[in-house]
C-alpha cells in the first residue's frame, strides 16, 4: 500500500512559532528568532504524519493578513490564495501565539474564508497558562468549526495530536465560518 502525499502550509503572524513547528515536524534546523523577518521566503521539508500519510511541509513567512504589505507577506498570500500554485496546500495550519490569540484571529478567519482545510495550532500554551490565560480548546474548535490543537513547538509537545488533527481534516469538507 503506497502512502498518500499531502502538502501542508504553516501560516501565522511573525513570531508565532511557525519555523519552530516546521523544525519539529521535519527534524531540520531552520533559523528561528524572536523578531519578525526571519523567514522571508518559503521553506520546504518532509515529514511522516502516520503509516498512511507523508507530508511536504511549507514554512511561509509571517503575515498578519492576506492583504500583503511587504514582499515576504506577499509570498504567503500567493501560496494560500492561488489554488493553481504548485505549493497550494491540502491543509493549512495557522499557528497562533496563545498569549496573544486575538492578534491571530484576523488571519485565521481569512484563511477559513478561503474555504480551505484549516487546523489551528495554539502555540506557547505553557506561557499563556503561566500568565493566567486559559483557552478552552474544545469550545474554540466548536465555535470556529475547525480542529484546534494546543502545542508547545519548542518542546515538541502536542505534535502527535496536531498530526492526528491534520489527518482528520484532510477528507473533511472545508467549513465556512460565516
Amino acid at each position: 500500500m503506497s502512502k498518500k502525499q499531502i502538502k501542508i502550509a504553516l501560516a501565522g503572524n511573525p513570531n508565532s512559532g511557525k519555523t519552530t513547528l516546521f523544525n519539529a515536524f521535519t527534524g531540520l534546523k531552520q533559523k528561528v528568532g524572536n523578531y519578525p523577518g526571519i523567514t522571508v521566503e518559503k521553506k520546504s521539508g518532509k515529514a511522516k504524519l502516520s503509516g498512511e500519510y507523508n507530508a511536504e511541509i511549507l514554512d511561509l513567512p509571517g503575515t498578519y493578513s492576506l492583504f500583503p504589505k511587504s514582499m515576504d507577506e506577499q509570498v504567503a498570500q500567493q501560496v494560500l490564495c492561488n489554488n493553481t500554485d504548485e505549493d497550494y496546500p491540502d491543509v493549512t495550519i495557522v499557528i497562533a501565539d496563545a498569549t496573544n490569540l486575538r492578534r491571530s484571529i484576523f488571519l485565521l478567519t481569512q484563511v477559513i474564508d478561503l474555504n480551505m482545510n484549516v487546523v489551528l495550532a495554539l502555540n506557547m500554551v505553557d506561557i499563556a497558562t503561566k500568565k493566567g490565560i486559559l483557552v478552552d480548546v474544545n469550545l474554540l474548535s466548536e465555535e470556529l468549526g475547525i480542529q484546534v490543537v494546543a502545542i508547545n513547538a519548542r518542546k515538541g509537545k502536542g505534535i502527535e495530536s496536531l498530526k492526528e488533527a491534520i489527518i482528520k481534516t484532510i477528507d473533511e469538507e472545508p467549513k465556512k465560518l460565516f
